[in-house]
């Protein structure tokens, strides 16, 4: 459905005369089929907010290849392949317009009366609702109307950015098996980002890992992890204190406890160790 092939993406940091440039995404690969609930984690500041603007074509790749239906995504149909994907955010509370009725919302998305009464029964809220302003509605109910949205826009995958971490616990559980029930039939790709590795291990059939930029795992069940950065996500430990941005090798070299000199200066691939298993770490060459 939506294919990334060698994708670089960085900014412009200091003042605005400033030519120094930040890259925060490096030679990424990534694949989301329909489908498949695809996973992408990593600590803050990994890169996964860049990544999920590309993959949800709000922002086009500095160098590399984007693709949706196989079909190269550049300036000139950016907009146009934008119908093709639903995004669901962190906070509901500011992805919906409070002067709107949640109705008029909706209808943002689609004209269909019948259809958004479908829909919104399919994400289980009362049709009442329609013609309540966002602020009468908990944030489990607004995280709902967003979803809704999403699949009234008729979109192929949608993606769902932190969309749990505005909410309270139970909430969060019946917002993910909501989610698990709607795509049953598989005929949508969901993308999770996120931060919490058991809910991605929990949604996910496949996995990709982001540390500083890079992809540095892609796995299907985070039982089977290979690389140190991805054992320490599981493990819940602090990273990063001790990082050491000076080396030209490993990112994960000063933290690592498995680490080579080699390491240190030389880079390892994102090397093949199965079908939808790969690891960059000079362990598995």
């Amino acid at each position: 459905m939506i294919e990334l092939k060698g994708v670089y993406k960085g900014y412009k940091s200091g003042s605005f005369f400033s030519n120094r440039y930040r890259v925060v995404l490096k030679d990424i690969d990534l694949e989301v089929k329909i489908g498949e609930h695809l996973g992408i984690i990593g600590e803050s500041g990994a890169g996964k907010t860049t990544l999920s603007k590309i993959i949800s074509l709000l922002e086009l790749p500095d160098r590399g290849e984007l693709f949706v239906e196989g079909e190269a995504v550049n300036r000139k149909n950016i907009k146009q392949k934008r119908g093709t994907v639903g995004m669901v955010f962190q906070d509901p509370s500011t992805s919906l317009d409070p002067s709107m009725k949640i109705i008029s919302t909706l209808k943002e998305a689609s004209s269909d009366r019948e259809e958004i009464l479908s829909v919104f029964e399919k994400v289980g809220l009362k049709k009442e609702l329609l013609e309540k302003y966002p602020y009468q509605l908990s944030g489990g109910e607004q995280q709902r109307v967003a979803i809704a949205r999403a699949l009234l826009s008729r979109s192929s995958y949608v993606i769902f950015d932190e969309f749990t971490s505005a909410l309270d616990v139970s909430t969060q559980a019946r917002i993910v098996n909501l989610l698990l029930g709607i795509n049953e039939k598989k005929q949508y790709g969901f993308v999770f980002v996120s931060h919490d590795v058991k809910l991605i291990g929990y949604l996910s059939d496949r996995i990709y890992v982001i540390y500083r930029g890079e992809v540095v795992e892609e796995l299907e069940d985070l039982k089977e992890a290979k690389h140190p950065y991805t054992k320490a996500l599981i493990n819940n430990e602090g990273l990063d204190a001790e990082i050491n941005f000076d080396n030209n090798g490993c990112g994960f070299y000063s933290l690592c406890p498995y680490r080579f000199e080699r390491c240190k200066n030389q880079k390892p691939s994102l090397k093949s160790l199965e079908t939808n298993k790969k690891v960059r770490c000079f362990q598995y060459d």
